[in-house]
């Protein structure tokens, strides 16, 4: 792939595996989709999105008839990423292209998926290949740069809250293990920015929040395998998996034992 693209994805109900060797972020339009990385998973739906970087195998499981994704293919070469890197002053693959992430939109964006979404559908109909091109460069500054911007905000923390408050963080998290709260939920829930909150987990945890949520879920499930006789369907739902293959994949790469095996297990 030589040139970057901006275009809708229609995922409804479909499953699979991808693995490419650019970049992608993938913006939630419409319904609910879950999204699994080696290390991380979590669900994207409007307004949140989620980093590809380049060669990240991923699974994704739509979740809803109408699950509809806006994703972005970054090819590596594109002399017009080169020149936005250049303008924010960015290596895209050593900062926002980095490592994979679940990321909530700022508030003033969203507005601009509907815009984007009507752009790309007039995309569509244009004969003109310079006019496509146009738009799509004109979707691509719009999100790498909002991207840019929360992660140099990232780089300068607030004057107060110097410690994330644990025993908060915990209990808001465990509280919702079935449906996993995203980053401003848990920067609203501890009363700090979203920037901030996630600069304060990045030092102190040496994780991202959702790292951080995978870990309480895995480790409530490793409890409650050795500690009663529920079935993995019943685990899946409470802990806000799809189904039990998507769980039992999710505890065997954070653990490297199936759930089966942790359940002889003595730890």
């Amino acid at each position: 792939m030589k040139q970057s693209l901006a275009r809708r994805n229609l995922i409804s109900k479909q499953s699979g595996e991808h693995l490419h060797d650019f970049a992608q972020i993938l913006i939630g339009l419409n319904g609910r989709m879950e999204c699994e990385f080696t290390k991380d998973s979590g669900q994207i739906s409007s307004g949140t999105l989620a980093i590809a970087p380049d060669s990240e195998k991923h699974l994704f499981c739509g979740l809803s008839d109408d699950s509809e994704l806006l994703v972005i293919d970054l090819a590596p070469f594109d002399p017009y990423i080169q020149a936005l890197e250049q303008s924010c002053n960015l290596s895209f693959k050593d900062t926002i292209l980095q490592h994979p992430e679940f990321i909530t939109l700022s508030p003033e964006l969203l507005p601009m998926l509907d815009f984007a979404a009507r752009q790309l559908a007039k995309g569509d109909q244009l004969i003109n290949q310079q006019s496509r091109y146009q738009i799509n460069c004109q979707l691509i500054t719009l999100f790498i740069t909002q991207l840019c911007q929360q992660y140099s905000a990232t780089t300068i923390p607030d004057s107060h809250h110097r410690r994330l408050n644990r025993q908060k963080l915990n209990n808001y998290i465990d509280k919702r293990l079935f449906s996993p709260p995203n980053n401003l939920d848990l920067a609203n829930a501890l009363n700090l920015s979203e920037s901030h909150f996630y600069y304060l987990c990045q030092k102190e945890l040496c994780q991202t929040p959702q790292q951080y949520i995978m870990s309480r879920r895995m480790h409530r499930a490793r409890f409650l395998l050795q500690n009663s006789d529920i079935s993995q369907a019943s685990l899946a739902d409470e802990l806000g998996f799809s189904d039990a293959s998507s769980f039992s994949r999710a505890f065997k790469r954070y653990f490297s034992i199936t759930p089966g095996n942790a359940r002889t297990l003595k730890y």
